[in-house]
């Protein structure tokens, strides 16, 4: 063997090793479009998941979400705050806010103004 197939097949090897821990961080941690390989996101828990006790419902349209954990980050950003109940939809972009009151457009968007993620439409259902 000569030193041009030895450092080659060195390289190749180097490759592939690589591959392998990239595809096991990835595996392990949901690699998201988001930060490359961070954890997912944990949600913020509602007590009340009971869609009945919200009398006020709305739909927002949001630009940006590309993948789970911007879907869970959004639904954070909104259950965080008491009375609101809210699931993101990431085929759909969107999300739907379930409240206990009367909410306005500025307020949602104070919820995730410090989100990467705009909010297009704003409907009361």
């Amino acid at each position: 063997m000569d030193i041009q197939t030895i450092v080659a097949a060195a390289i190749f090897v180097a490759a592939i090793i690589l591959l392998i821990i990239m595809m096991k961080k990835k595996l392990l941690h949901g690699g998201s479009c988001c930060g490359g390989h961070e954890a997912p996101e944990s949600k913020v828990k509602v007590a009340d998941k009971n869609i009945s006790h919200y009398d006020y419902h709305y739909e927002v349209s949001i630009e940006g979400m590309v993948c789970s954990n911007c879907a869970t980050r959004v639904e954070n950003a909104l259950n965080g705050n008491e009375g609101i109940y809210a699931k993101a939809d990431l085929g759909n972009k969107k999300a739907v806010i379930h409240a206990k009151r009367a909410l306005s457009k500025e307020e949602v968007l104070g919820y995730v103004k410090e989100l990467p993620y705009t909010i297009m439409s704003f409907a009361q259902k």
